[in-house]
């Protein structure tokens, strides 16, 4: 069996997966050494829930080196900026100060909605969005706060493709078209420990930068999944998922799962589809 025939087997079980998933669901896979990629319904639009975070914590980053956000500055978290939901911030009965870095990695790690928020004041909407534009992402967009309740109600939801997702991680990846040093901060706080929905179908011990996100019937996540001759890019993304959440986060476990059987062994083999030892292995 060839590399091509192992990429047409992949993408013939991630087909029968997408297929039988009960909902809508799209995905993007790519390999970050060679450029190949297998995908299903990669350009459809979904709602990012917080896989949107990584746009807005690259932007962040980006005004930072440009001198227009101090990292280091202390913040005061009271109840004038707390907002409800998912993270830790919104139950702290004092105050607290903590650093616009701490805020950002807060964020990402627990998807802090209170952190967010104030990451996307400093970011801001219209900043965001003109950097995705820059870099030639037309279905990527950012166009509300967490927990506004009425733009959801309008449709004014942030968005994404699993393709533009997988697009704007291979730039973070190469450090291209976008600063160094906005590619290496970004990718640094992506890559603390969180809990994703990829993960539990991919090996314990391995590094992986990504950012899940979750709201009522579409789950997400997009990641870099660093094996060692072949990293690779992947994003997965539902709606119109099912009431039942485990059912959707099952369905992301499991292609996680599917492509990394194949690309890991495509990680360890030679071109001719042969073992080669760790020790070997360049």
């Amino acid at each position: 069996m060839s590399e091509q025939l192992v990429w047409q087997r992949l993408s013939a079980d991630l087909e029968g997966l997408v297929a039988a998933f009960p909902g809508a669901a799209g995905l993007c896979v790519r390999d970050l050494a060679t450029g190949r990629q297998v995908a299903v319904h990669e350009q459809e639009v979904f709602p990012t829930a917080s896989t949107i975070k990584i746009h807005i914590l690259a932007r962040l980053m980006q005004r930072a080196e440009g001198g227009e956000i101090d990292l280091a500055r202390k913040v005061v978290i009271d109840d004038a900026v707390r907002v409800p939901g998912s993270g830790v911030l919104t139950y702290l009965d004092d105050a607290e100060e903590l650093t616009v870095r701490d805020v950002a990695v807060l964020m990402i790690i627990v998807s802090d909605n209170t952190a967010t928020n104030l990451c996307i004041d400093w970011a801001t909407i219209d900043g965001t969005n003109a950097m995705l534009r820059g870099l030639g992402l037309s279905q990527t967009t950012l166009r509300r706060k967490m927990q506004d309740q009425a733009s959801v109600i309008r449709g004014d939801e942030n968005v994404a493709s699993p393709l533009e997702v997988v697009q704007f991680l291979e730039i973070l990846h190469r450090g291209e078209r976008l600063s160094r040093f906005v590619c290496t901060e970004t990718l640094a706080i992506l890559k603390k420990p969180k809990r994703g929905y990829l993960a539990p179908g991919l090996p314990q011990d391995i590094v992986i930068a990504n950012k899940p996100g979750g709201m009522e019937r579409v789950r997400c996540d997009g990641a870099i999944i660093y094996q060692k001759r072949r990293p690779y890019a992947i994003c997965v993304m539902t709606k119109y998922g099912p009431p039942d959440r485990n059912v959707s986060e099952q369905f992301i476990a499991e292609v996680a799962r599917t492509v990394h059987g194949y690309l890991e062994t495509l990680d360890v083999t030679s071109p001719y589809g042969q073992g080669v030892p760790a020790n070997l292995l360049g």
